[in-house]
């Protein structure tokens, strides 16, 4: 009976620490210094997650170290880890580099550890797709929104009504039609839309419509022939061709991104999904608003709403400080995630404060209002408790993305039809799997 008492006291004792802590009392226990890699410059939001973090445990010291989120960047750092470097804390980009990491022990086994904090992945960040071996390896925290942002200025000169909180493909492509701007000789000087500059973007469309897993059918082959490829490929290319949208051949032939054009008035609204970070050093003459990413059908279950997990905090298995890297990689995976809206990206915390982001981003409610339609920001652009598209089948994944990429642009340069594009797709995609399976 002792012991079970003794126990008790204990739990009681650490739920109450943990409690205190989260509230603000600051953890004066716990020592420690180490190294976090980040793909975001302190000036975007990681300067600041830090000096919070110290807010609650001052006698951790954080260095951090910025690595470019490209091959070259991955390689260098998956080389830092092994080669037992100090590496102790890194956001891990993209599902097939993550999986990766965990398949050959780099990173931490964070399973037990959440347990015993009473963190749980699809009640605190959505999902618990982003598991290997039924283990957990990494905090799905780091997502982007993808949304549709509007030039509210040209939207109420158009008489446009109310900003939609849902709307269908048909209804958003009308809508560019109508905020379409031409000269007197029929040329186009402002397009109605866009998508994100991004060569791949068309296919959130298909991510939207399917919810998990995009390039995979259920036999876990390509889904290249599934008619939702073609039908979201036909609104790139047809919006494009009749004016309405911005060309994405053009982005790719000139290197211009859509934000840039959105900002400077060019395009009265564009599917974005990091424009946040540039609202206020792009200083817009206008106020923006936000939509939700459209969906085929009206009712359907919107897989875009939501933020979509791109970024994952791990810890390097071979860290030499365990408990203080843990400490920081929890709070930069909650409290500390609304830093990510900084970087123009987007937390998946489910706790995340909309008000606090506004003033991450903005520096204060009041100031966002200057800029941004509050409302449909907090809905659209943080987006807490939203569906969310997800993935946790990756086979020859690098080789799906390739194909997107290489005949993409083989039809915005006209030289394949959509549905050659994607019966070549379906059939170099399905070998791709088989000889990788």
């Amino acid at each position: 009976m002792k012991r079970i008492t003794a126990i008790l006291i204990v739990l009681v004792m650490l739920t109450s620490c943990a409690l205190a802590v989260a509230e603000g009392t600051p953890n004066t226990e716990l020592t420690g210094e180490i190294k976090f890699f980040t793909a975001f410059a302190g000036a975007n939001g990681t300067d600041a997650m830090i000096a919070e973090f110290n807010k609650l445990y001052p006698n951790v010291t954080v260095n951090f170290e910025v690595y470019k989120n490209d091959v070259d960047g991955n390689v260098g750092l998956d080389t830092a880890i092994m080669a037992g470097d100090q590496v102790d804390v890194f956001l891990s980009f993209g599902v097939s580099n993550t999986a990766k990491r965990w398949q050959n022990g780099l990173l931490m086994d964070l399973t037990d550890r959440l347990a015993a904090d009473g963190l749980d992945l699809v009640e605190n960040w959505g999902t618990d797709a982003y598991k290997y071996n039924d283990r957990v390896y990494v905090f799905p925290s780091g997502g982007l929104s993808v949304y549709v942002a509007i030039n509210l200025e040209k939207w109420e000169a158009a008489g446009m009504g109310e900003l939609p909180t849902a709307w269908t493909w048909d209804e958003y492509l009308a809508a560019c039609e109508k905020l379409t701007e031409r000269d007197a000789d029929g040329k186009v000087i402002v397009n109605g839309g866009s998508d994100f500059n991004q060569i791949d973007y068309w296919t959130y469309a298909v991510r939207q419509a399917k919810g998990k897993n995009v390039y995979y059918n259920a036999e876990g082959l390509s889904d290249f022939d599934n008619p939702i490829f073609a039908a979201a490929l036909h609104h790139e290319v047809d919006s494009a061709a009749s004016g309405i949208w911005h060309s994405k051949a053009v982005y790719q032939s000139d290197s211009t991104r859509s934000r840039n054009l959105f900002l400077k008035g060019e395009l009265a609204t564009t599917i974005e999904s990091i424009l946040t970070r540039y609202i206020v050093p792009g200083a817009p003459t206008f106020k923006i608003g936000y939509a939700p990413y459209p969906t085929f059908e009206a009712g359907q279950t919107n897989y875009m709403a939501g933020s979509n997990p791109n970024s994952f905090i791990a810890i390097a298995a071979n860290t030499k400080a365990p408990e203080a890297a843990y400490a920081f990689a929890k709070f930069a995976a909650t409290y500390g995630n609304k830093y990510m809206y900084a970087a123009g990206h987007a937390t998946t915390w489910t706790g995340v404060d909309p008000n606090s982001v506004l003033s991450v981003v903005f520096g204060s409610e009041e100031e966002a209002a200057k800029w941004v339609d509050t409302e449909s920001f907090v809905r659209c652009v943080v987006a807490a408790g939203e569906p969310a598209y997800s993935e946790d089948y990756i086979v020859a994944y690098t080789d799906m993305q390739k194909l997107v990429d290489e005949y993409t642009m083989y039809v915005l340069n006209g030289e394949m039809t959509v549905e050659d594009a994607l019966a070549e797709m379906k059939q170099l995609g399905d070998e791709a799997i088989e000889d990788a399976r």
